[in-house]
């Protein structure tokens, strides 16, 4: 079975799965059934944030299918397996791109049936930048290189908070403290599902709230259950939290935090119950890979755990949200073929085709997108049999919202003296033509943020133009 009929087929059961929203009876359940009625003509929105943790290959990735760039790629590129060009689809686009084409990488089958459908798009070519930079200008000095350029921790801050690596507030987080009057309670207006922190999902006025990738609240562990194994240690613990001899105003405030995080707990553990039968992950151990796509994909699991959040959107009393995901394992100094091909290739498509096939079962694709970012995409040159930090790199959308089936960005020229890259130690990178302002305040904006207060979120987008892209 080819890896399209495969993805056929999981596109299918994801959906039949995905319709059966709820298990059990429960009060909650009822809720939640009641307002899953009307969820399609509501007002919610959400933005689900998918870091690709580590810095993505763009370029083996969104392979380029153009003769003269493939052949380019591939003889800078001599240590790594490329897929074989005639067995590349190039991807239709409505943008112009000078000639040049692009593919997915045969190993994101579904991926590249929901471009198709237009319901992807790709934004190629952003980076962290604080103002426009030509080659020219960069060589001689009249701007800088970036800080995020091949450096993790900043790449990761200048796609996320707009600051270098320490920044407390990220846009996620700002943009709900700017729309938190949209939510009847704003608690629960952030959510980071697994185990990694990301200052994304931090505003000034809006804290995180975390659940793991199973479906449970997380971020006050032992409360119901044991402590260090002990279950007097659990209850000593929460007796602790809820105590109430307190008598000074400022340690009354903290008992009121308190009482509400751990009854919000409660009330986030009551709905992922009541959700407990949606959308279940595949269990046929016959379909191809399924150990890495499925079993073991913590990033579908993830997900799942997402779509349940928002399953519960009424009870939980939320219009607007922001996810933060990781999915990790793409900083691939070496054996970059193996980790990607047959890795987090099937993870990643897996993941996206679940989680879009999963909304579209609930009537909520067009309600919901989601985004990957990543620190940079990788050099152009390998090293042997990986690549190195590079700079400018590409991101996937998904949802109904979306104009998909277009690349929004130009496609890089990979030819020798292109202008297009720049060495930096001998390690060829692409210089963006988009800024990562312009890329997040298009879905910020597609949040609701107003126009006006967009520059204090991104501070640098005035020096940007347009402001906002068209891929929403």
């Amino acid at each position: 079975m080819s890896n399209l009929e495969i993805a056929h087929k999981l596109s299918r059961r994801h959906f039949l799965g995905g319709a059966a929203l709820l298990g059990g009876f429960s009060p909650l359940a009822l809720q939640l059934a009641a307002s899953n009625a009307t969820a399609a003509g509501n007002d919610y929105r959400a933005l689900v944030c998918l870091y690709l943790d580590g810095g993505l290959d763009h370029m083996h990735t969104i392979i380029p299918s153009d003769p003269t760039n493939y052949d380019a790629l591939r003889a800078l590129r001599p240590g790594i397996a490329m897929p074989d060009r005639a067995a590349l689809s190039s991807l239709g686009t409505q943008s112009p791109q000078g000639g040049r084409t692009a593919a997915l990488h045969p190993n994101l089958p579904r991926m590249k049936q929901i471009y198709d459908q237009g319901k992807m798009a790709i934004v190629y070519g952003h980076g962290g930048m604080e103002a426009p930079a030509s080659k020219s200008q960069l060589l001689s000095g009249a701007v800088r290189l970036p800080s995020a350029a091949g450096s993790h921790n900043n790449g990761d801050a200048q796609i996320h908070t707009f600051g270098d690596d320490g920044t407390r507030y990220g846009w996620g987080g700002r943009a709900m403290d700017v729309l938190a009057s949209m939510n009847p309670d704003n608690l629960f207006s952030s959510m980071a599902v697994g185990p990694l922190n990301n200052a994304f999902s931090v505003g000034s006025a809006t804290e995180v709230i975390k659940a793991d990738v199973t479906g449970r609240a997380s971020n006050i562990a032992g409360l119901n259950g044991a402590v260090f194994g002990s279950a007097v240690a659990s209850a000593e613990l929460n007796a602790l939290l809820q105590r109430t001899s307190m008598s000074q105003a400022m340690d009354q405030d903290y008992l009121k935090v308190n009482r509400r995080v751990m009854d919000s707990y409660a009330q986030l553990n009551q709905a992922f119950a009541a959700t407990s039968d949606l959308a279940p992950i595949p269990t046929d151990t016959s379909i191809p890979n399924y150990r890495i796509a499925w079993r073991d994909n913590d990033v579908v699991a993830a997900l799942r755990t997402v779509a349940r959040c928002i399953a519960a959107r009424n009870v939980l009393r939320v219009n607007r949200q922001v996810f933060f995901v990781n999915m990790r394992n793409f900083d691939t100094h070496s054996a970059q073929a193996a980790d990607l091909d047959g890795r987090n290739f099937l993870r990643l498509d897996a993941a996206i085709g679940y989680f879009y096939d999963t909304l579209a079962a609930m009537g909520l694709s067009n309600n919901v997108t989601l985004f990957t970012t990543s620190e940079f995409g990788r050099c152009a040159k390998s090293n042997g049999d990986g690549t190195d930090h590079g700079w400018g790199g590409a991101s996937f959308v998904v949802g109904g919202a979306v104009k998909g089936g277009d690349i929004y960005g130009s496609l890089t020229d990979i030819a020798e003296n292109s202008n297009d890259l720049i060495n930096v130690g001998g390690s060829p990178m692409s210089i963006p033509t988009i800024s990562n302002q312009q890329y997040c305040s298009t879905l910020a904006s597609w949040l609701g943020v107003p126009d006006s207060a967009l520059p204090d979120i991104f501070p640098n987008l005035n020096r940007f133009s347009p402001a906002k892209l068209n891929f929403l």
